[in-house]
């Protein structure tokens, strides 16, 4: 009888390989289906935790950018934030606007893009420009105060005389000295915000002054966009506009710069006794003029102008 060789095909032994290839084919596709899973798992994890504190980052300086333009920006309101959502980014768009005369004016906006990796960058879609003493934002002139006791430059009272008086306009007067709340109340009952020269201000002020001596400027000017204040309703008390803007700084001082300044300055146990340095009105050249004519009056600046 022949010798079987051991290389011989053993049909058996075919079989066993290749039920034992098919084993291993199917652990590799399973292997890799969990790995593919668990990659994708760990991928919605990376992506659910970047954008959940994405998010909060968004909120956060929507949050502290509407909450500077509460405290800071005569006659500037906070016209809320918006969002646009893309995957791994996001954009948040904070607004700011005021009312002239039932006019609604944008008056600035931002734009901060975001990403998951915590990267950002902030536009400032607002154009300024400075022309002969004036600023202009969005093309739209800027109010501008003056410092109680300080020496001032400019003044914009013939200015005002001179437009018709169907225009509507947006006037900052600024007083020889600081009025009552309650003062302010009974000269201007028409005023839509007051500006409040907190006592760090005036010192910042008179330290330049002194220091620059051989410069004669205008160290009583403030920008609007600078002042500190706030809203008043003329159908209701000024107090309660006091009573609102002291609480909200009182929730803000740990958070905003400046804050606690302010709330030094308007630290009265009787609210009718805070400080006044300036109002805003707003309304027509022939509403607002009969004003520009009271005895506190020191200096009037002329802000948005509409000619209708």
């Amino acid at each position: 009888m022949k010798d079987k060789s051991i290389f011989a095909p053993d049909d058996s032994f075919s079989a066993l390989i290749k039920k034992a290839k098919r084993k291993s084919l199917k652990r590799s596709i399973i292997i890799s289906i969990f790995v593919t899973i668990g990659m994708l798992i760990l991928l919605w994890g990376f992506l659910y935790v970047g954008q959940y504190f994405m998010y909060e980052r968004m909120d956060k300086d929507v949050k502290e950018t509407t909450d500077y333009t509460q405290m800071v920006g005569a006659n500037v309101y906070p016209g809320g934030g918006t969002y646009d959502h893309f995957f791994i980014a996001s954009t948040s768009n904070v607004s700011a606007y005021k009312e002239v005369n039932g006019h609604i004016i944008n008056w600035h906006s931002t734009s901060t893009f975001h990403t998951i990796f915590g990267t950002k960058s902030t536009l400032n879609t607002s154009t300024f420009q400075e022309v002969n003493h004036a600023t202009y934002n969005n093309n739209y002139k800027m109010v501008k105060f003056h410092l109680p006791n300080v020496e001032a430059v400019h003044n914009d009272v013939d200015y005002l005389e001179s437009l018709p008086d169907f225009y509507s306009v947006e006037v900052a007067l600024s007083f020889d000295e600081e009025l009552t709340l309650e003062e302010v109340y009974q000269t201007f009952p028409t005023a839509s915000w007051l500006w409040v020269a907190s006592d760090q201000l005036k010192a910042e002020r008179s330290a330049e002054s002194k220091n620059s001596s051989a410069f004669k400027g205008d160290f009583s000017e403030i920008n609007g966009d600078d002042a500190v204040g706030f809203p008043v309703d003329p159908t209701k008390p000024f107090m309660e506009g006091a009573e609102q803007y002291l609480s909200f700084l009182k929730g803000q001082s740990n958070k905003l710069v400046g804050a606690k300044d302010v709330l030094a300055t308007m630290n009265y146990q009787n609210l009718n006794e805070i400080p006044i340095a300036g109002v805003i009105l707003t309304g027509t050249v022939e509403e607002i003029l009969p004003y520009t004519k009271k005895q506190p009056v020191r200096v009037v600046r002329t802000g948005v102008i509409i000619p209708y």
